[in-house]
């Protein structure tokens, strides 16, 4: 054993740097899969010989043609296009509309303070965000169809 003076003494000498024991705390030398008792088996199945092999690819059909799913009868797509230019220009519309009455300068005669401050200013925030949503929706349309189409045989 070590020199104790060299090892911090709040610690277990064992792990510390330069501990040298011959005792069965030493670390042991990993023995392979063999020593965790798992057998030096290999796992999944067993080989087959060249012949079945051979017959089992010819078994295999070949891989039929793709069947092309068509966007006509679905009636999710219809709403995405109708959804799309909608939530756009209701976006832009209501931006414009909000602005033009937040800006306006006309608080003193008029509509109350609900309808002269707080709907223009939900309709100012979630403007944006139906501009957003359409184009996302005027994109995931547009990539459906490419994604379906099949170029004429």
């Amino acid at each position: 054993m070590s020199d104790s003076r060299n090892f911090d003494p709040r610690f277990d000498p064992a792990f510390q740097r330069g501990f040298v024991d011959d005792d069965s705390r030493a670390p042991q030398r990993h023995g392979g899969i063999e020593a965790l008792g798992l057998g030096g088996e290999p796992i999944g199945l067993p080989p087959q010989p060249v012949e079945s092999r051979e017959a089992a690819v010819a078994e295999v059909p070949a891989h039929p043609e793709p069947v092309a799913v068509s966007l006509e009868g679905n009636p999710w797509v219809k709403v995405l296009w109708v959804i799309a230019p909608v939530f756009i220009l209701g976006g832009l519309i209501g931006q414009a509309w909000a602005q033009s009455l937040l800006f306006n300068g006309s608080f003193t005669s008029g509509p109350s303070a609900f309808e002269s401050y707080v709907v223009p200013s939900v309709v100012q925030a979630v403007g944006p965000w139906m501009v957003l949503t359409g184009l996302a929706a005027l994109v995931g349309v547009v990539f459906l169809h490419a994604v379906r189409w099949r170029a004429a045989e």
